[in-house]
């Protein structure tokens, strides 16, 4: 495929041939140009496409390229050889719907932003949902660099449209202790307007401050809310819920919920410590209890009051690490009550345990 540049130099070396009188054939310097794009992929999320692929760093000579100028995305309706042979330019411009080219300041922000010249682009695509709209596309992708050279145009990627739900309403999200509750309504129409919504189930994502969405589950969620028990108190999070078309195998997701921002905070203190045991010996109290479950457990106070009185004094100024204690302060002869409380690392404190009571033996060593 001969090349415009390639057609232009040639027309020069005809007339400065002729004018020097030089003969045989002129040794065209090997290709500057961009090498095609590749990886191109095409999917659907609800009225948009999403195009994915990795810019080229080299010329098709080997050398490194100086840089991109402009991307351009052509669109076309139907008919390329998807997974053959790239189309030529003289095809695309003849079946060509429209091109989108992505200008210099949106490609040098997007550099910004990964830092990465070649890192995979993602460029969303609005569809006409409209009835009379195509329902297959295809897409290709050139790239120019900054001396107007063009690349060959990629291997098109190809998407059968379908009908896609609207996205889903977005609900609450819900701190509990062990879990966040992701809440949401679903959509009344789909995107081209058809009542009711084709939904097959909802795909939840979470976005924690860096890098992509996580998409936290699995299979899609046949309810409206879902439980993330995969969190951390204190961090910042940001959840969104796509519908999935109804009849797919979970490929084709409309857009995203509007945002649900939470910052989980540890409000929730652990449950009262259970089975205490309480023993007199001579001149002490020993205590036992059987140890929390909690994940967040930093550790327990111990509590003690004269029997008949109203209020307990707590036991020693930090917190028992154990689930043990010995008190040596006890006076011989009057009768104590004991409790225990659990702390977490969030300082939120139990409830006291069930009480024990004893009368301590023999003199205070």
């Amino acid at each position: 495929m001969a090349r415009p540049y390639s057609k232009l130099l040639l027309g020069l070396w005809v007339l400065t041939g002729l004018a020097c009188g030089r003969r045989g054939p002129l040794e065209l310097p090997p290709g500057r140009e961009p090498m095609a794009v590749e990886g191109l992929t095409a999917s659907q999320r609800g009225g948009s496409v999403i195009l994915e692929w990795a810019n080229p760093v080299k010329a098709v000579s080997g050398h490194p390229l100086a840089g991109l100028e402009t991307i351009e995305v052509w669109v076309f309706d139907r008919g390329l050889p998807v997974g053959g042979r790239p189309p030529g330019p003289a095809e695309v411009e003849k079946q060509a719907r429209r091109a989108r080219r992505i200008s210099k300041e949106e490609f040098e922000q997007f550099r910004k932003n990964t830092g990465d010249e070649a890192a995979v682009m993602a460029f969303a695509f609005g569809l006409d949902t409209g009835s009379a709209a195509p329902k297959s596309l295809a897409f290709s992708v050139r790239v120019l660099d900054r001396k107007k050279r063009a690349s060959d145009f990629s291997t098109p990627a190809s998407l059968h449209i379908r009908v896609c739900p609207n996205p889903p309403q977005a609900g609450e999200a819900r701190v509990f202790p062990d879990f966040i509750e992701v809440r949401w309504a679903p959509p009344e129409a789909n995107v081209d307007g058809s009542r009711p919504a084709s939904v097959g189930g909802y795909a939840v994502y979470r976005y924690d401050g860096d890098g992509p969405q996580r998409k936290l589950t699995l299979l899609p969620a046949d309810r409206f809310s879902f439980e993330d028990r995969d969190f951390e108190f204190g961090k910042a999070y940001i959840y969104s819920v796509r519908a999935v078309a109804a009849g797919t195998d979970g490929a084709v997701e409309s857009g995203d919920s509007g945002a649900l921002k939470t910052v989980p905070r540890d409000v929730f203190p652990p449950a009262a410590p259970a089975g205490l045991a309480v023993l007199a010996g001579e001149g002490l109290v020993s205590l036992s209890w059987r140890p929390a479950t909690d994940r967040d457990l930093d550790g327990y106070r111990v509590w003690r009051k004269e029997a008949g009185s109203a209020a307990f004094v707590r036991l020693g100024p930090g917190l028992v690490r154990e689930n043990t204690f010995t008190d040596r302060t006890a006076e011989k002869s009057i009768s104590y009550v004991y409790a225990v409380s659990a702390v977490d690392l969030s300082a939120n404190e139990s409830p006291k345990s069930e009480s024990g009571t004893v009368v301590v033996k023999g003199a205070r060593p």
